[in-house]
């Protein structure tokens, strides 16, 4: 897996020397959790080429709604939490393996002599292994409930895929993609309760971006022999951001 340096730095965490704990979620743990990722739609703008911006809006889109998947994810964590009174702060890491995808298409108007059925405009985008490195704030309610809020750094393997069509011409087409690692942020908020002195149960909401990711769709060889058709491409922009409930188990040391 590519998407492991928060995880790795978060482990660390746990040889640290312990302090005098302060409250009942002092200290090093280990975790894992099971997430959905909420349902989410996100605008993909078309960005270029000139040349097919210049194409009538009837033809082209101007933008298209990314229809993400809900998914289940999966991941491991690690954390420390320091304590003054009844505040609660620290550091977690985690790492989720798990699948978002988008996809949407647009089916634009004929083109006399070139496209006579017209042509389709298609994108998806799919976000996969991901990790982040946060801060957390809370406030211990008694000795077995805290409550928090989250924040840090997001990584995660992107792709996004395009592609121009014309209809009933199978041979003439754009295609392009693009595979990335992009930097982002999450921020979150959530609970745990402590069912034993060392297990706590948690429960949370993480909402993550990682910005656009943009993806050029070039023509093929039939398209470059077509002197009308020679550098008109398709330059799209898709995001990849979304919210993420999430249960997990942590085991405190």
């Amino acid at each position: 897996m590519r998407i492991n340096a928060p995880l790795i730095l978060a482990f660390s965490l746990v040889s640290a020397t312990p302090a005098l704990a302060q409250t009942a979620f002092d200290g090093p743990y280990i975790g894992a959790a099971a997430g959905l990722q909420a349902h989410s739609q996100n605008r993909a703008r078309t960005e270029g080429t000139a040349a097919f911006l210049g194409l009538p809006n009837t033809i082209r889109p101007d933008f298209q709604t990314l229809d993400h998947d809900q998914g289940w994810q999966g991941s491991a964590l690690a954390g420390y939490n320091f304590s003054s009174g009844k505040i609660v702060y620290g550091v977690e890491g985690d790492f989720t393996i798990g699948n978002i995808k988008g996809a949407a298409s647009f089916v634009g108007a004929p083109i006399p002599g070139l496209a006579p059925e017209g042509v389709t405009t298609n994108i998806n985008s799919r976000l996969g292994n991901r990790g982040s490195l946060r801060a957390r704030l809370g406030y211990a309610l008694g000795e077995k409930a805290l409550i928090y809020t989250t924040g840090g750094l997001a990584v995660g393997d992107t792709r996004a895929a395009a592609a121009v069509l014309v209809n009933g011409v199978p041979g003439v087409g754009w295609f392009g993609e693009a595979e990335n690692t992009q930097t982002g942020y999450t921020v979150g908020g959530g609970a745990e309760f402590k069912l034993t002195k060392a297990v706590a149960l948690r429960a949370e909401y993480l909402f993550t971006d990682f910005g656009k990711q943009r993806v050029l769709a070039t023509g093929n060889a039939a398209v470059r022999g077509i002197a009308a058709l020679d550098g008109i491409d398709y330059l799209a922009a898709a995001p990849n951001r979304g919210g993420t409930a999430r249960v997990g188990l942590t085991i405190g040391f």
